[in-house]
């Protein structure tokens, strides 16, 4: 007696979440286009020095959005889990509490790391202290947008974040036309981040009824630590490199990832409309087998074109964006693609890692911290060394976090 097949979605079902994700993805590419256009307008408009010195910078401020983005997700997960229902003793919103207190605690973190970070970076502390007044808007704008994913408006969260990388294109343009520099483009940034973190608030909490969770509860710590430990692993190469190599070429890297790090919004796209639907159905193996397995196949794709493309045009694009003094940049493009691929398929796998609040997977992360930290000290002053070993220490997160996420979906069998 053959057993009966699993019900199929509706065609209609299927249209619209195709209809959904398609807009994302147009969103997201006019995102992308305008962070790329925003890169581009500073490399040309800076000498390779002084965008080595902006790319460090912003891959602090990196951190500290990506670690927002932490919250985020912790806020999404909440929200998907019924945080908007009244208990019995009706709670405040804690995730306004969290914001303001990990903002400030970025803030208070920079301001007092701030003459080393200058020393290091060879730069004015000024520019540390722009980074640093950014910190609490990023937290606020990232609460807004997690209120909005965990109600299934992924959308809003793509298409806000998306009006923010074009507003900061745009004033960017304006400011080194005025001859603003670094501090004039780390001025824009603070300001886009302010005016969008009001714009996204009044938004989440349009026709809403009040959230009501608990602050810091033992799950969303998790999922901070594991979205915080991410971020550094995707955003901390940068700064390796202006310490260890400095000057030019840490320019001509810092100009390589703006081409090759796009490679990592592929998942952290997907992962914005999955990740609710992923703790919705949490107990649902089959289901998040197919959803893991669906992001796996679309980054690896992506990663081993863009590997292709950058071996094959790779001169050829650097040469029609970049001036003649990024020449190094050209020879590290297709290295580096093919270094953050595992990266980016790893953080596919942390969708769902994530949605589960794995406290395995936290552990992880936290070890692959410490391993590419030692990797990195060591092959500090060899670039090739380094790109190989950052390279390494993705697959080996990869292979890590994989194995957990399947130890946890064996319960089902597997999906043909």
């Amino acid at each position: 007696m053959s057993m009966p097949s699993a019900p199929r979605p509706p065609i209609g079902a299927m249209m619209r979440h195709g209809r959904s994700v398609l807009e994302m993805a147009i969103a997201t590419v006019v995102g992308v286009l305008a962070t790329a256009g925003f890169q581009l307008v500073a490399i040309n408009g800076l000498s390779p020095e002084d965008f080595g010195l902006l790319a460090a910078f912003l891959a602090v401020i990196n951190v500290v959005s990506v670690g927002s983005a932490a919250l985020r997700t912790s806020v999404a997960v909440t929200v998907a889990e019924g945080g908007t229902v009244t208990p019995a003793r009706r709670l405040r919103d804690g995730t306004l509490l969290e914001a303001i207190v990990l903002g400030g605690a970025a803030a208070a973190v920079l301001l007092l790391a701030s003459p080393l970070l200058a020393t290091l970076l060879d730069a004015d502390v000024r520019a540390v202290f722009a980074t640093a007044a950014a910190a609490l808007p990023y937290f606020l704008f990232a609460r807004a947008q997690g209120i909005l994913q965990g109600r299934g408006r992924a959308r809003a969260v793509v298409w806000w974040t998306t009006g923010s990388q074009v507003a900061v294109l745009l004033f960017a343009m304006v400011v080194l036309l005025s001859q603003g520099g670094v501090d004039g483009l780390l001025l824009v940034v603070v300001v886009v981040t302010l005016a969008f973190t009001a714009g996204s608030t009044w938004h989440a909490s349009r026709g809403m009824a009040p959230l009501s969770a608990r602050a810091f509860t033992s799950g969303g710590v998790v999922v901070l630590a594991i979205t915080i430990g991410f971020a550094w692993l995707t955003s901390a190469d940068v700064i390796f490199v202006r310490a260890g190599v400095g000057g030019d070429d840490a320019g001509a890297y810092a100009a390589a990832g703006v081409l090759v790090k796009a490679l990592l919004i592929v998942p952290a796209t997907l992962g914005l409309y999955l990740l609710p639907r992923f703790v919705g159905r949490r107990d649902d193996a089959a289901m998040t087998r197919l959803g893991v397995n669906v992001i796996l196949a679309i980054t690896v794709l992506c990663g081993l074109l863009m590997v292709l493309a950058t071996w094959l045009f790779g001169p050829w694009l650097v040469g029609v964006l970049y001036p003649e003094s990024y020449a190094l940049t050209s020879q590290l493009l297709p290295w580096m693609a093919l270094m953050w691929l595992p990266w980016a398929a790893a953080q596919g796998v942390l969708v769902r890692i994530t949605a589960a609040r794995s406290r395995a997977g936290m552990v992880i992360v936290l070890l692959v911290v410490a391993l590419q930290t030692a990797v990195a000290l060591l092959t500090l002053h060899d670039l090739e060394a380094f790109m190989l070993g950052y390279g390494l220490t993705g697959l080996a997160a990869l292979i890590a976090l994989f194995a957990v996420h399947a130890a946890t979906s064996r319960t089902l069998p597997p999906i043909v």
